[in-house]
């Protein structure tokens, strides 16, 4: 009698420890996939806000297009400049991205208007735009009119990568010119405090003081 008592309470706790052990799987597998699906939510809201970022851009972007172009070279503009500028300074000033400015000017571009008319100094402004555009690297350079004889280029590259493409924009041929083209270019490296364009502009002086067909850093 006393072995099917013991024999009732072992099988009594034993049920218990089965349903018990049920019991905390069934919790375990709840709360994964509470997680599953919390994680889930926060990854689509997360594309959501970002897709929804993008698309405003692009609606900015796509309103003012014209703004955004220089109706003579074809080239993004001074306004575009300063808007794409600001952008890789508060990502440069986040993530530690580098990122360089150079800021080209053509040497005697006024002897050009002076001597062969406006229309000229116009097709100057065209051949210098292409030729640099078509030599710059499309992927890491973003070539701009700056205004009136004055381009820049926002390129994703160090200091030593800027110099290098300077060196290569100095030694290009500007084909279709009267007279010979020659381009001076000041470069600047981003640094967090600094005015990186007044630094390029600085040493866009310095190379012009230095004879032209040149570049300081």
């Amino acid at each position: 009698m006393i072995l099917i008592i013991n024999l009732i309470i072992a099988g009594y706790f034993l049920y218990l420890s089965i349903y018990a052990g049920t019991i905390i799987i069934y919790i375990f597998l709840f709360l994964s996939l509470v997680n599953i699906v919390y994680a889930y939510n926060v990854l689509s809201e997360n594309k959501r806000l970002k897709k929804e970022k993008d698309s405003q851009f692009l609606k900015v972007t796509d309103l003012t297009q014209d703004n955004f172009n220089d109706p003579l070279t074809g080239l993004y503009n001074r306004r575009y400049f300063d808007l794409v500028l600001s952008k890789f300074i508060k990502k440069a000033a986040k993530y530690n991205i580098k990122f360089s400015v150079l800021m080209l000017d053509i040497d005697h571009f006024k002897k050009f208007n002076d001597t062969y008319g406006h229309d000229v100094g116009d097709k100057v402004l065209k051949i210098v735009s292409s030729t640099v555009k078509e030599h710059i690297r499309g992927n890491q350079d973003i070539l701009f009119r700056y205004g009136g004889e004055e381009f820049v280029i926002i390129s994703m590259d160090d200091l030593t990568g800027a110099i290098t493409l300077a060196k290569k924009i100095n030694s290009l041929e500007f084909k279709g010119s009267p007279e010979k083209i020659t381009v001076s270019i000041g470069i600047s490296s981003y640094k967090q405090g600094e005015d990186v364009v007044k630094l390029a502009d600085d040493n866009l002086y310095k190379a012009k003081e230095a004879g032209r067909n040149c570049f300081k850093y």
